[in-house]
């Protein structure tokens, strides 16, 4: 059975009237009325859904009322089956345009509208929140990334002969390695440990995808889209996610970096221990680290000239990367 035929199944456990229907992205956009909704698999569980539809609903007690939302069947559950056993979920939609990571204005923006969302996302529930909880052990993480980029290099050495990809991770492996150490010894000095108890404890949410994949624009308003990970974490890795993949497609302008930074703490004051977790994990490599423990984890008969060019890529930006951080570290609040 095809896409087209399954989503038709899904589509007459609801009561839509469907005027039109497009593919976008591995998933199907539908008309129903003045309303847009997007048909997409679900590879999760009802409780996991529970969940992130709760989250959404924190925003709307708040007053915003722009992301997508899930819509319930005619059983009044959010997940839907078709005759293979496939799970699906109708979200609501809308006709807006992509975060576009090139528009200054734009970018800045979505730093704001995040700081906004963090203010509203606090699930009063423990229940809801304690099976979802994120990205708070960032010392662990550290750890363990530094020892994969060991793994690698101890790897590269010792073989015989080497390609152009392994000799381009050797040549560059100390400068790396060094940042994660250092990024993990900051950490460990900073003495997080009160920051992440306040964050368990008052069920801080985390989008945990916050990319211009996942932000959209219309006339007079931010769309929000994509909560599948979200969960309790600290806060900043959102912001550290959204800095970091714009930065990359911007040449890591330290204006620009800056100034994403300056739109979020006006909308949100940062709490003590905030921008140090902001500072350990632009500081880490995590780029770098990336690209290594794929090219470990992957078939190294065959090289992928993109991984060999985004790599170095990597190493010509680390000037301007690093500048941005010593800008971020200096940072008043």
């Amino acid at each position: 059975m095809g896409m087209d035929e399954k989503v038709d199944e899904v589509l007459k456990q609801y009561e839509l009237d469907i005027k039109a229907k497009r593919r976008v992205r591995g998933s199907v956009v539908v008309e129903s009325g003045d309303e847009f909704y997007v048909v997409k698999p679900y590879l999760r569980d009802e409780m996991r859904i529970l969940f992130e539809e709760s989250v959404k609903e924190c925003l709307y007690k708040n007053g915003y009322e722009f992301a997508d939302f899930a819509l319930k069947n005619n059983l009044e559950k959010y997940i839907s089956e078709d005759s293979c056993g496939g799970k699906w979920v109708i979200r609501r939609w809308f006709q807006a345009q992509d975060c576009d990571v090139r528009d200054k204005s734009e970018v800045r923006m979505a730093a704001g509208h995040l700081a906004y969302l963090h203010r509203c996302m606090r699930l009063p529930d423990e229940s809801e929140a304690k099976f979802n909880t994120s990205r708070i052990d960032i010392v662990s993480l550290f750890k363990k990334h530094n020892n994969e980029m060991k793994r690698v290099n101890s790897y590269i050495k010792a073989k015989k002969q080497k390609n152009h990809m392994e000799i381009s991770i050797l040549n560059s492996f100390r400068e790396f390695y060094e940042q994660g150490v250092e990024a993990l010894e900051y950490i460990q000095r900073c003495g997080i440990d009160e920051l992440c108890e306040k964050t368990i404890s008052e069920n801080r949410i985390i989008h945990g995808s916050y990319n211009y994949h996942n932000i959209f624009f219309s006339r007079e308003n931010i769309i929000t889209s994509n909560f599948e990970k979200s969960a309790v974490g600290l806060q900043m890795t959102d912001l550290y996610d959204w800095i970091r993949k714009i930065m990359e497609k911007n040449g890591w302008n330290c204006e620009l970096g800056v100034s994403i930074v300056e739109e979020y703490i006006k909308k949100r004051e940062p709490e003590p221990g905030e921008m140090e977790v902001l500072h350990a994990l632009l500081l880490y490599p995590e780029k770098y680290w990336k690209l290594v423990n794929f090219y470990y984890n992957g078939k190294k008969t065959w090289i992928s000239e993109k991984n060999y060019e985004k790599l170095e890529k990597i190493r010509a930006q680390e000037p301007d990367r690093q500048k941005f951080i010593a800008k971020i570290k200096d940072l008043r609040v």
